[in-house]
């Protein structure tokens, strides 16, 4: 339950002396500082090289979204630049008007002409701005939508084109989405544009205050952001580690978890919810008022002493106070007029500063994101080769149409970030010829899939080499030997697409070839159960829904909306059987590219019936002219008898190799295993024969 961590309601600042680690708790977190006086003055140098270093990719990122939409991204551009001097074109207006309001003042003679030019000059400032605005947010919208899906297919293209190993490995995870570009891209647009409001603005008062005191005031309108930077705690400058220590907290978001799709069923069926929000509800009253929210928003709070705030807000009206005693001092050098612009002029520009300091984790922030976004080209694990497969010399033209050949040689391999220390295959050599029909058997845990894995060049051993067709695998092509290759698996995945396209894509050129898909079904046994289905082949198993409503709980089945919610596309459930032969169809499907030569077939039978689980090995079996064919399983009745060979595989090792009878003779590990697999059969046998209401046919060890 977690009860013994409670949360303190205090924020302890605890120093270790040993390593300087300074301990804060803020909320439910715990946050460890180091003091690395090493850090200091490293923040700044460390700012300026990560600038240096994005410099390119920021030059990248505004050709890619220059060529994605040229004449938006102009426009957007101008409007940008508009937003970032807008506020001074309007103080100098706001200052023509007032200089000539004044002076007619004095003189009891008002300028007319002078006066309303300056009014409508503001005017029609007032109306660019809001014409800018509006259009502004229009081309970005529209910029917005273009430059995403630009990189939704760019960050698509670069997972796809990933290997197995690579895509397995955590460093290769996209640490970056498509919406997180273009935030990034408009954050460091923000910031550049919020430079040049502050260049502008300090332009505008060095105008106003023509005396060589100038860059004093700008220098005064900045003293507080520039104070409240240097005395802040940034966290991001420190070395730290936070985590969260209280058990109130980790027990609700673990309740939270219930909520997923994956424990709805088990909810329901047990009546869980009563007791969830019960503990839920616990927890949520045991953590009381203590703070949940992330130390990175908290952390600057944690401060015991309000100087810093005190001596923040004196600074801030120094530029006040400055105008003053300049006022005083030159008396006939300002006028009024003047001093109240230059002291509306310094307001905006401490704003604008402080906004720049606010924006500038933001920015780095933004840096990261670019630098995640071009370097998510990563290099594939698998070398590819130069060689066409199948390549055109005299052994390939001995052996065409008879499948492909392998000879592995001493080989081992370990999966990537695997946690078991002993190898998945362990100096594994053997030769298959071209056109044998193959099985390998053994105990779960033996190495029998990995091994398919590896022959179909989907991981690359670690050590020892693989032969194909007596040219090293690594030689070739691996999309070649890919093409060349059909796998049908265990694990049957069903894409999320058509019932049509889930088969047709084991030929993608010929996806509209309906009759061809049917054919292929028809081989792969799903196309009765596929007919019986209200779409048939254009069935989605489990389409993309996305809906949005309110107020729809109580909502009648009278109302119209109630029909329109009812029509919504839902999930379509099928067997595992049925999923088995969609994928089974697929593999039929690819053999009709003609371009198949190797046919590794691991388990793909563990949800079919006895009988659809004989048709289908069956048609395999027919359909292997041309082709290696590779058989794992773990019943071995319908195969081991016909095989060219057998191979037994365990502890990632081939312990035993050849036909069925030879095995059996040897009394070794397959004979073994065969024996365990007959005597399973013989004892449900007898149980069926028992139960005169259970029929046996079909049954087939």
């Amino acid at each position: 339950m977690g009860s013994e961590k409670i949360a303190r309601k205090s924020l302890p600042c605890d120093v270790d002396p040993n390593h300087n680690i300074r301990t804060f708790r803020l909320g439910v977190w715990v946050v460890r500082i180091a003091n690395d006086p090493s850090l200091i003055g490293i923040a700044g140098r460390k700012y300026y090289d990560d600038l240096k270093s994005t410099v390119p990719l920021l030059r990248q990122l505004a050709t890619d979204v220059y060529g994605v939409a040229p004449g938006y991204f102009v426009l957007f551009l101008l409007c940008q630049l508009w937003q970032g001097i807008e506020d001074a074109v309007m103080m100098i207006f706001s200052n023509l008007l007032l200089t000539a309001v004044e002076v007619g003042i004095k003189t009891g003679k008002p300028d007319q002409t002078a006066i309303l030019t300056a009014i409508f000059a503001r005017l029609f400032c007032s109306l660019a701005i809001g014409y800018f605005k509006w259009h502004g947010r229009r081309i970005q919208r529209i910029l917005e939508t273009k430059v995403t899906r630009h990189y939704e297919l760019f960050l698509m293209t670069a997972d796809l084109k990933r290997d197995l190993p690579t895509s397995q490995k955590i460093s290769s995870r996209q640490s970056v989405t498509a919406a997180q570009t273009w935030e990034a891209f408009d954050h460091i647009m923000s910031f550049l544009i919020q430079l040049l409001r502050v260049g502008s603005q300090l332009a505008l008062i060095a105008r106003l205050f023509k005396s060589s005191s100038g860059p004093l005031l700008g220098l005064c309108c900045i003293a507080e952001p520039l104070f409240l930077d240097i005395y802040s705690e940034d966290i991001w400058n420190r070395l730290f580690f936070a985590y969260v220590d209280n058990g109130h907290y980790e027990r609700m978001q673990s309740l939270k978890k219930f909520t997923s799709s994956q424990y709805r069923q088990d909810i329901v069926s047990a009546g869980l919810t009563p007791w969830i929000i019960n503990e839920f509800k616990k927890s949520h009253e045991s953590l009381g008022e203590t703070p949940t929210s992330h130390p990175l928003f908290d952390y600057d709070d944690h401060r015991s002493s309000p100087v810093v705030d005190m001596l923040a807000r004196g600074l801030g009206d120094l530029p006040l106070a400055y105008c003053g005693i300049s006022l005083l001092l030159n008396k006939k050098g300002t006028s009024l007029i003047t001093f109240a612009v230059i002291q509306q002029s310094s307001m905006a520009l401490r704003t604008s500063v402080q906004d720049i300091f606010t924006q500038i984790t933001q920015f780095r922030k933004s840096l990261a994101t670019m630098r995640a976004l071009y370097t998510t080209l990563v290099i594939n694990t698998l070398t590819d080769g130069n060689v066409a497969y199948p390549r055109v010399d005299a052994f390939m033209s001995e052996n065409a149409g008879t499948g492909m050949s392998f000879s592995l040689r001493n080989i081992s391999f370990s999966y990537p970030d695997s946690q078991n220390s002993e190898p998945a295959l362990r100096n594994v050599s053997l030769s298959i010829g071209p056109g044998e029909f193959v099985v390998i058997v053994g105990a779960n845990g033996s190495g029998k899939s990995t091994l398919i894995r590896v022959l179909s060049r989907l991981y690359d051993p670690d050590s020892g080499e693989i032969y194909i067709d007596n040219l090293p695998s690594k030689k070739y092509r691996i999309n070649d030997l890919h093409q060349a290759t059909a796998l049908l698996s265990q694990d049957t995945v069903i894409y999320p697409l058509s019932i049509a396209e889930n088969i047709g894509l084991g030929f993608p050129e010929c996806i509209p070839d309906q009759k061809m898909i049917e054919d292929a079904a028809r081989e792969g046994g799903a196309f009765v159960f596929i007919k019986k289905l209200k779409n048939g082949m254009d069935t989605i198993l489990d389409p993309y829904v996305e809906t949005f409503g309110n107020n729809l709980d109580d909502l009648d089945p009278s109302h119209p909306l109630f029909d329109v919610m009812e029509r919504i596309e839902k999930r379509t459930d099928i067997s595992g059987g049925e999923r088995q032969k969609v994928v089974a169809s697929r593999s039929f499907m690819r053999f009709k590219s003609g371009k198949v030569k190797f046919v590794a077939v691991d388990e793909p039978s563990s949800a079919l019936d006895a009988d659809a689980e004989l048709k289908l090995f069956q048609k395999l079996i027919a359909a292997r002219a041309g082709k290696t064919l590779i058989f794992v399983t773990h019943r071995f009745g319908h195969l081991t008898k016909y095989a060219d060979r057998i191979i037994c595989m365990k502890d990632g090792s081939i312990v035993e190799m050849g036909r069925h009878e030879e095995l059996m003779q040897k009394r070794g590990e397959y004979a073994n295993l065969y024996e365990i697999q007959a005597s399973a059969f013989s004892d449900r046998m007898s149980e069926e024969l028992r139960d005169p209401k259970v029929g046996y046919e079909g049954h087939y060890d």
